[in-house]
């Protein structure tokens, strides 16, 4: 017995459809080109969208480690310049913001105190620093004691900022904070080195709920700067981890 197989139930030996078949091999390069680059663009998409997602993501983990401090100042400890008895100041060899070497003449001034004969005493700088403030004037009488040039050393300068309770009960000792200001080429790093009871001007120690931080920068990345200008901090709380909690030192 003869078998016949039918015409529609022959398979091709290959897989392409007779559309795709009768495409020239140009038009089937350029449609393989299309595809691979639909590809390729939806995967620089995924991808782009991917990384966008994980710096918000880090973004915001940054930011909830991140503590506004405040305003902080920028301090020094003066040395004080006088005569230990009352005196007419004759001259000031000094400027502001002019740097003095240790030994440096300052002033010249007549004492006046002991009623006797009129002494010259000169005032020489007892360490190196920059001249802050002529305290008093050549030609104008300087009390006993009384500063007539102050300085200050620039590798004492210092951030300090007057936080309150509860935002010092998030700060430990040896945290980064991060300064910026005038006169900054950025933002710098500091550490947190001390907390201190907030005083006001007449000495007195202020509300228990306000503590000063202290906080150390880099003597390089402040050297020409002044005291008394101000300066924006926030502080890194994922920053010396273990140390000693700040409102435990004050």
């Amino acid at each position: 017995m003869n078998t016949t197989i039918s015409p529609a139930l022959e398979t091709d030996e290959t897989d392409e459809t007779p559309a795709v078949r009768a495409q020239p091999p140009k038009h089937r390069l350029r449609r393989a080109l299309l595809v691979t680059r639909t590809v390729a663009v939806v995967l620089i998409l995924v991808t782009a969208a991917v990384a966008g997602g994980n710096h918000i993501v880090r973004q915001r983990l940054a930011d909830r480690t991140m503590v506004d401090a405040g305003t902080a100042v920028l301090t020094a400890q003066p040395i004080t310049v006088g005569s230990p008895d009352a005196a007419v100041v004759d001259r000031v060899l000094t400027t502001e913001r002019k740097s003095v070497t240790a030994g440096a003449l300052l002033a010249t001034v007549t004492l006046t105190a002991d009623g006797g004969a009129p002494r010259v005493q000169e005032l020489h700088a007892p360490a190196a620093g920059v001249v802050t403030e002529i305290n008093v004037a050549a030609g104008q009488i300087a009390r006993a004691g009384e500063p007539i040039v102050t300085l200050y050393d620039p590798a004492d300068l210092a951030f300090q900022v007057d936080v309150p309770l509860e935002t010092l009960r998030k700060l430990r000792l040896g945290m980064t904070a991060y300064v910026t200001g005038p006169g900054l080429p950025g933002r710098i790093a500091t550490t947190l080195q001390q907390v201190e009871p907030k005083v006001d001007a007449g000495g007195a120690t202020a509300a228990p709920d306000l503590l000063t931080v202290v906080l150390e920068p880099d003597p390089a990345a402040v050297r020409t700067l002044v005291p008394g200008l101000r300066f924006d901090v926030v502080v890194d709380t994922n920053t010396a981890v273990g140390r000693t909690p700040a409102v435990n030192s004050a």
